[in-house]
């Protein structure tokens, strides 16, 4: 495996053919409390479920949750810091994108990440494609937050 300065957290880089079909990795735990997830609301998506907490009593919830955006942002947090040494070159959307359950306050979330497909790329030999199936799951095993992204990943080239 190549090491490069440009790792996270001292981390040993990670190439295409470094990474094994079928691996998993999970996150640590993390939890947010309705003050934080009101605050990145107010500024990023201020609808009255997300930034009222009297108001999102009569909403379909009963109570503050986070945004989607806000899901979304803890869940890259999450992921880099268990696959940011992967020598990601770009990542070419997300599929099947979904929020099954609420983000609620003070619940702690993990993230999971799972390589599901691996090819050499048919254009460019000095870069794979992967697939990753990613999901956020609350401590009770319910998923709040689950999609696929296709990316592509360097290669080692001499």
């Amino acid at each position: 495996m190549a090491s490069t300065s440009d790792a996270p957290y001292g981390m040993a880089k990670r190439y295409f053919d470094d990474l094994v079909l079928g691996e998993k990795s999970e996150s640590r735990w993390f939890s947010a409390d309705e003050t934080e997830m009101i605050e990145f609301a107010l500024k990023f998506d201020p609808q009255y479920f997300h930034v009222d907490p009297d108001k999102a009593k009569s909403s379909p919830f009963g109570q503050i949750v986070a945004s989607g955006t806000y899901t979304f942002a803890i869940w890259n947090k999450l992921n880099m810091e268990v696959n940011g040494d992967i020598a990601w070159i770009a990542g070419l959307g997300f599929n099947d994108f979904k929020f099954p359950s609420p983000f609620l306050p003070n619940t702690p979330v993990q993230s999971t990440s799972h390589l599901i497909s691996k090819r050499e790329s048919k254009k460019n030999p000095e870069r794979g494609l992967v697939i990753h199936e990613y999901k956020v799951t609350d401590e009770n095993g319910g998923t709040i937050f689950e999609c696929t992204c296709p990316a592509l990943v360097a290669r080692v080239t001499e």
